[in-house]
């Protein structure tokens, strides 16, 4: 990396602290109503379900004689920089008292404890780390509170399963090949998939998020790799074995991209698929998905079926091992019919394959507007399907499950199933202003018992109060979106908005937003700012990867300015936007293209499908989304098109000042690839004279985990938008560095405001 770059992120990288005031939860001013106003502090340190899940939906896990329950917990500590994990076990005889059964702590950006599974009654299994550690499989005897290591895997365990009979494990541990890489070292290699980052930053060593399969005899301790190439991850790794062990299926990437699957119709397998047929990879991309066989005793590798997935299909095994129903796939092209055929090319089902010869059969097709989930039913014979909502929808309704029972003729649909087993009617309880606590829910009156509160504190703090609106936008598209009142609000004033964009989530209980990252929807409303936290507009995916794609983003936001505007409770001169991964897009295409005004906007680790992060992405993956938005190749006199649509040559319309966010986008900890991704738009309006600034968080997630790093970004990006939204600052004499170069922001801000306005 040239030296003045890393001067600039050394500098960058020193702008990131938190300081004692911020750290205290005390130090925020009382309201009128007695209350403490919430801040991103009372958001980081308070307490979180992990499982049950709070996020999504699902019920607490019985043990297998169904006596007992247990409850993850996850809650950030400031003053250490640590999330601390606790696991405990309720007996549902005695749901008042519960025990903790072991806690982990995670100074990394992966959970202490992580994929705990009931083994039999009084062993549970999990994987967990601790400070200075790597994750690794433990095995827990509740009763007594000790835990048993059961890998040592040099690059730590990402993802496991173990068989029902306790005899088998199947794990992925990130892929380290050290005489290869030895040899790239000595001698210098030609650049094949790594990405610029991958190559600035050294992990092309060790690729980013890249996994290898073992399975360990858990009698004997002999373990094998599975013989595979290595595959990307993105947190779509999963494992199930077969009750005796003997099989495991896998979902990774597809082992090989065959020409024939280019026939393929169905939307995201297709557009996975374009470009990328007949190239070979030393790595395996993370999609489109596919579902593997593996034998355990040879550890190979085969396809289950010989079909790309898109999304994440699901998988359940019989009883006897000797078949497994998976959910979400695409069937091969080896139809005769003609009309099989087609239905083929873009139907996803659920079907039962024989193992190991491979035979399968369609059970049913899926509706094209849901997402099912399919897992081992109560009762012999029989799977469970969890039907999630639309697809499209990122509201995602709640669930509703049917059983499906194996006749002898085949399957049937038996209808709308209410789970009998112990623990299905204790549930994380929710909604758009409740927060969440964990409760019982009687089966004949529907009333809810909480077991467990773990936020009682929040009784003494100020929260804005939430609605649902809805609206109509330019493009005659249904609108919805969850707003966000300032806690002082009085009808008649208006107050500054802050839109932040990616998910709306109507049944979940609003607090910073649907990320950790920029999200701070509760600490603005208690600045005195209206926050609109958007969804996905219903016509964003018919025009992804389209010219229309940015225009649509846009739109969305536009017309809810107008329609808040109409409503009186916004002043449309102070408007804020946020944006975080891909709706960084969302952000920087109203910058440079829209006629609405903004006084600040953050995009946040965001994409920018600009001509630096074309180049950058690689040449092996991703360039085609470009060459879609912007109608082919920036050259062969394709420049036109790029020159008009894309951000990258459109920088002087910027007149906003704009808070990039970056981290090293790297789950080891390490690297500076992330920051790449900003570089563009920094360098760019650097030069432009623009008032602009890089955060950029080392070590950082995507979204943030860390305490500190979340204190950077969402404690950063509240200070933000106070600044210029309303032109305060906190008089934090440890921030008295940030606003001295905000104010320098603002004489830059006045001069380009000049300029604009003579050249007109």
């Amino acid at each position: 990396m040239p030296r003045t770059i890393f001067a600039v992120l050394v500098l960058l990288s020193g702008m990131i602290r938190v300081s004692a005031q911020e750290m205290s939860s005390t130090t925020s001013t009382s309201t009128t109503s007695g209350l403490r106003a919430f801040t991103v502090a009372d958001s980081i340190e308070m307490s979180h379900f992990i499982d049950p899940p709070e996020k999504g939906s699902g019920h607490a896990q019985a043990s297998p004689d169904g006596s007992r329950i247990f409850v993850l917990m996850e809650r950030g500590i400031l003053a250490s920089n640590v999330r601390e994990f606790s696991l405990l076990v309720y007996d549902l005889h005695n749901l008042s008292s519960p025990r903790r059964v072991t806690t982990f702590s995670s100074s990394s950006n992966r959970p202490g404890i992580d994929h705990v599974k009931w083994i039999n009654n009084d062993s549970i299994s999990f994987v967990a780390e601790n400070p200075g550690e790597l994750p690794q499989v433990y095995l827990l005897d509740w009763k007594s509170g000790k835990n048993k290591k059961l890998t040592s895997a040099q690059q730590g365990v990402r993802e496991y399963d173990i068989s029902a009979n306790g005899k088998t494990l199947a794990y992925y541990t990130l892929w380290n090949d050290d005489e290869a890489v030895r040899n790239k070292d000595t001698h210098g290699f030609a650049v094949g998939d790594e990405s610029l980052a991958d190559l600035v930053d050294g992990a092309w060593r060790q690729p980013n998020g890249t996994y290898i399969m073992y399975v360990k005899a858990l009698n004997s301790g002999k373990t094998q790799r599975v013989h595979a190439s290595p595959v990307q991850g993105v947190g779509d790794l999963k494992a199930w074995l077969s009750p005796d062990g003997r099989y495991a299926i896998a979902r990774e990437g597809a082992l090989s991209l065959r020409p024939e699957w280019g026939a393929y119709e169905e939307h995201d397998v297709a557009n996975s698929l374009r470009g990328r047929i007949g190239h070979s990879y030393q790595v395996r991309f993370w999609f489109p998905r596919q579902l593997m066989l593996v034998d355990t005793k040879t550890a190979e590798m085969t396809p289950l079926l010989d079909a790309p997935s898109p999304g994440n299909p699901t998988v359940a095994w019989s009883s006897d091992g000797h078949s497994v129903v998976v959910c979400g796939v695409l069937l091969p092209l080896d139809a005769k019919d003609p009309d099989e055929l087609a239905k083929r090319k873009s139907t996803l089902v659920m079907a039962e394959v024989d193992v190991p010869s491979g035979g399968y059969r369609r059970i049913v097709d899926l509706p094209a507007d849901e997402t099912w989930e399919v897992r081992e039913g109560e009762a012999p014979n029989t799977v469970l399907v969890d039907r999630l909502g639309k697809r499209t929808d990122n509201t995602f309704l709640p669930v509703h499950t049917e059983q499906f029972r194996h006749e002898a003729d085949g399957w049937r649909n038996a209808g709308d199933y209410k789970e009998k087993s112990p623990g299905a009617n204790i549930v994380i309880s929710q909604a758009l202003e409740s927060r969440p606590r964990l409760v019982k829910i009687d089966e004949a009156t529907h009333h809810e018992t909480v077991i467990l509160d773990p936020n009682p504190q929040f009784e003494r703090l100020s929260f804005g109060k939430v609605e649902i609106i809805h609206w109509t936008g330019k493009k005659s598209e249904p609108l919805t979106a969850g707003l966000i009142y300032p806690t002082d609000f009085q009808r008649g004033t208006r107050y500054p908005l802050v839109v932040q964009t990616y998910h709306f989530l109507p049944h979940r209980f609003l607090l910073d937003g649907p990320h950790t990252t920029a999200d701070a929807a509760q600490e603005l409303a208690n600045k005195g700012i209206v926050v609109l936290q958007l969804p996905q507009s219903p016509l964003l995916e018919p025009s992804e990867w389209t010219p229309e794609y940015g225009r649509v983003e846009a739109s969305q936001v536009e017309s809810a300015i107008d329609y808040l505007d109409g409503l009186g409770v916004v002043d449309r001169e102070r408007v804020g936007l946020v944006g975080f991964s891909k709706t960084g897009h969302q952000v920087m295409y109203p910058l440079v293209f829209s006629s609405y005004h903004f006084a600040a906007a953050t995009s946040a680790e965001g994409a920018n499908y600009g001509f630096m992060t074309y180049l950058e992405i690689g040449t092996a993956y991703g360039s085609s989304i470009w060459d879609q938005m912007y109608g082919g190749l920036p050259w062969n006199n394709n420049w036109k098109s790029w020159m008009e649509h894309s951000v990258s040559f459109n920088y002087e319309r910027v007149h906003t000042p704009l808070r990039l966010e970056s981290d090293s986008n790297d789950p080891r900890d390490r690297g500076t690839a992330g920051v790449l991704n900003e570089w563009e738009a920094f360098a760019a309006l650097k030069k432009l004279r623009k008032p602009v600034e890089l955060i950029f968080v080392p070590h950082g997630a995507h979204p943030v985990e860390k305490p500190w790093d979340r204190m950077t970004s969402q404690g950063g990006n509240v200070d933000w938008m106070v600044f210029w939204l309303k032109g305060e600052e906190d008089p934090d004499p440890s921030k008295a560095e940030q606003y001295a170069r905000w104010r320098e922001l603002k004489k830059l801000q006045e001069a380009d405001r000049k300029a604009t306005v003579a050249a007109e």
